[in-house]
């Protein structure tokens, strides 16, 4: 199983993480699952009507979308403001060391 772990600090830069996601589940169709994590701004992006049928769409191939809470609540943002099925952790930095301990693959964007 390859596991990837995307990390969007960037709020502007969700456009490029789409990009390689699309290019990974092209490239390795078999096997895969990935998680975008978003923290800091970038987690406006998902709030952002305009990102909803992309995030649906990637949903649908399986990748898991997640934002980190300290992010949300410094952003004043409520989970209820959050696209559908988009999981909170409580920190974003203490997920991605989960993940990188349990093998996953890291790729900042």
């Amino acid at each position: 199983m390859n596991k990837v772990i995307f990390h969007l600090h960037d709020k502007d830069n969700i456009t490029t993480a789409f990009s390689n996601i699309n290019n990974l589940i092209k490239d390795i169709e078999k096997d895969l699952s990935i998680v975008l994590l978003m923290n800091g701004d970038a987690v406006k992006n998902m709030c952002d009507d305009k990102n909803k049928n992309k995030v649906s769409h990637f949903q649908k191939k399986g990748v898991d979308f997640k934002v980190c809470g300290n992010s949300l609540k410094a952003f004043d943002i409520d989970k209820t403001d959050l696209i559908s099925d988009v999981s909170i952790v409580p920190a974003g930095v203490g997920e991605l060391v989960r993940k990188q301990n349990e093998g996953w693959a890291y790729i900042k964007i």
